[in-house]
């Protein structure tokens, strides 16, 4: 299975003292494919510093960098899919009471499409109320809806 990660679920899978740690574990063991848009590998890099110092945001890099050469997870490159974003995060401008849509969020939809798949590696809700490119009815978020 193909799915693509989103900052949330990398963060909790890569700290067992939070809550959730096990079952994105489980989640991560069912994906055979881990994409990482490059803008999620930075909010992840950011938050780990910002929360637990550059040592162990170097490892999270370093843990990445692993399965990323044996080809279980890719971080692609976003420049082909970014007018795709872009039209997401448009199409979403007004949800969330005006918020919208993040530019990373919408990436991941866009990624999702290319890599013809529904399933995110989220715990973020609001992918609920997004619909997939893909021609599903709506996005499976991991671990939730295993």
């Amino acid at each position: 299975m193909i799915a693509v990660a989103d900052t949330n679920a990398l963060y909790r899978l890569l700290d067992p003292r939070l809550t959730g740690h096990e079952a994105h574990k489980k989640a991560l063991a069912t994906i055979s494919h881990l994409v990482i848009s490059p803008m999620v590998l930075a909010e992840l890099d950011y938050l780990i510093a910002e929360r637990a110092g550059a040592r162990k945001a170097l490892a999270a890099a370093r843990f990445i960098e692993r399965y990323t050469a044996t080809r279980r997870f890719e971080v692609p490159s976003v420049a082909a899919h970014l007018s795709t974003a872009i039209a997401v995060a448009e199409g979403y401008a007004d949800a969330d009471g005006g918020k919208g849509v993040g530019l990373t969020d919408a990436m991941n939809v866009a990624l999702a499409a290319a890599y013809g798949t529904e399933v995110l590696f989220t715990t973020d809700r609001h992918f609920r109320m997004m619909r997939p490119l893909t021609g599903h009815g709506a996005f499976r978020l991991l671990p939730d809806d295993q």
